[in-house]
């Protein structure tokens, strides 16, 4: 049985931990034997660690560990010399997301071959990460394999009755921790257009902060829009707010791949998004969903006309979406 350890800086409830989550799930399933490791106790989401512990035993790696492969999902430059600590046949870094701590992680791993391959989430991330001077010679150890999801279980969970108000005119959710990375101060500039507007609207957001100043920093920015908006908190199935929105609104400065958008897209909710680099490879503007200039979110009140009227040619055009988590499985297999 081929073990596997997935080293991590933090256990959130972010994308990257989802989706090592999901992961996991699916090749515990295939008969690997799994591992982790992760630096930040101290913020990371006992929810989330609890789910981790369902697939995965966690290892301590201050002590020497042997495995087949170790997969990188990490920034935590404070723990790079204890990956010596790892024997292994094959590591990957999986890059989720710019930051320069990770990127220092990779450059650092990379020169002292700590890392064989790269594993991207988008192919944006891709072509970003092979321009960089150190791989130039590299190129090649950079693949791009989606996120895996499990487009069933998204279905049945969205499925899920909840008790949600949808009110004759515009509705709304944003899945997204409290983050400023998250674009909540864009969020609010849209929520002022529609009030503006005189839009009748209801929006969902679902999520909370790491820790307690991001969290009430969110808070107060939305303070004083109870009519129109409700804070429902982080939610362990964010899914049925999703299936009754007539979109789903993500407002990032950057997104290496949005999770959620592919979950809305599985479910049939077309999208608003920012112009983060990987937004083009998941929304086509105008056909299942819109994309907005984030450093224009007045673009938004020019397109209200069209997006009011929009949601239903949208939703039909989403039950094309095909989305294969088989093929994606593969991939993994194959690298493993």
């Amino acid at each position: 049985m081929k073990k596997i350890l997935f080293y991590l800086c933090g256990i959130y409830n972010g994308g990257t931990e989802i989706e090592t989550l999901n992961l996991m799930k699916n090749l515990s399933k295939e008969g690997y034997e799994l591992l982790y490791y992760y630096h930040d106790k101290q913020n990371s989401y006992d929810v989330m660690v609890q789910e981790y512990n369902h697939y995965a035993n966690y290892i301590d790696i201050k002590n020497k560990v042997n495995v087949d492969t170790v997969i990188y999902c990490t920034h935590a430059l404070d723990d790079i010399d204890l990956i010596n600590n790892i024997e292994y046949k094959h590591s990957y870094f999986w890059f989720h997301y710019f930051w320069d701590d990770q990127e220092k992680f990779l450059e650092i791993g990379l020169k002292r071959n700590y890392i064989d391959k790269v594993i991207t989430v988008s192919k944006y991330a891709q072509k970003k990460i092979q321009a960089m001077p150190w791989l130039k010679n590299r190129k090649n150890d950079v693949e791009f394999i989606f996120n895996i999801l499990d487009e069933n279980e998204i279905i049945e969970k969205s499925k899920q009755k909840i008790p949600l108000e949808r009110v004759n005119g515009l509705n709304l959710v944003t899945v997204a921790r409290f983050a400023p990375i998250k674009g909540y101060h864009r969020v609010k500039q849209m929520i002022d257009i529609l009030i503006q507007e005189n839009i009748n609207f209801k929006w969902y957001i679902v999520g909370k902060g790491n820790g307690e100043k991001e969290h009430n920093e969110v808070v107060e920015m939305l303070k004083g829009y109870d009519k129109n908006v409700e804070l429902v908190g982080h939610k362990s199935n964010p899914l049925p707010y999703v299936k009754n929105a007539d979109y789903l609104v993500l407002m990032s400065d950057r997104e290496t791949s949005g999770l959620v958008i592919t979950e809305a897209k599985i479910i049939g909710t077309p999208c608003i998004v920012s112009n983060f680099e990987a937004s083009y490879e998941q929304i086509t503007d105008g056909e299942n969903g819109f994309i907005i200039d984030r450093n224009n979110v007045n673009e938004f009140r020019s397109r209200l006309p069209e997006v009011l009227q929009s949601t239903e040619k949208m939703r039909k055009n989403l039950r094309n979406f095909k989305y294969s988590k088989k093929d994606i499985l593969k991939k993994w297999k194959e690298l493993l």
